[in-house]
């Protein structure tokens, strides 16, 4: 919740921020993580060992239809604003698109506030570029955009 507020403040309506509550995010990533049909890994950062720093999700291949069967999706990523600027998401991201290099994937994609400036810099940074996708965040109306980034050889 502190990571939404923190990143989302001004772009998300200021009463879905405020009826954020730990019960309710806890059953959102219980019932995913639980899902045994989804072919999603979270990796988690530690910091100090037994305090969560951070985490990404990466789900194979990516929900969007139009996508393709050989494209990846980062469905979150998310780090403790305490430590933004120290390096945890950047590691998180890095080894999660190491995990694809494996040529069975051409693409990693991701869906981000179209307003959310600083997140975009931040993927952009890794070769992530928006590529023209648009969609509406249900809960919120607010815009999203995809950015995509090319893997291994393919993306050569």
């Amino acid at each position: 919740m502190r990571c939404w507020r923190a990143a989302y403040g001004g772009i998300l309506p200021k009463q879905i921020l405020d009826d954020l509550s730990v019960d309710l995010r806890e059953n959102f990533w219980r019932a995913g993580l639980g899902d045994e049909s989804s072919q999603a890994l979270t990796l988690v950062a530690e910091d100090p060992p037994g305090t969560t720093a951070g985490f990404l999700t990466l789900v194979t291949p990516s929900r969007d239809q139009d996508a393709g069967d050989r494209t990846a999706e980062i469905a979150a990523t998310y780090v403790d604003p305490l430590r933004w600027n120290s390096g945890v998401g950047r590691s998180l991201l890095r080894e999660a698109l190491a995990g694809l290099d494996d040529n069975r994937w051409d693409h990693a994609t991701l869906w981000i506030f179209q307003r959310n400036a600083q997140g975009r810099a931040f993927y952009a940074r890794s070769g992530f570029r928006l590529d023209g996708a648009k969609s509406t965040h249900d809960a919120s109306g607010v815009t999203t955009a995809r950015m995509r980034v090319p893997l291994g050889s393919s993306g050569a």
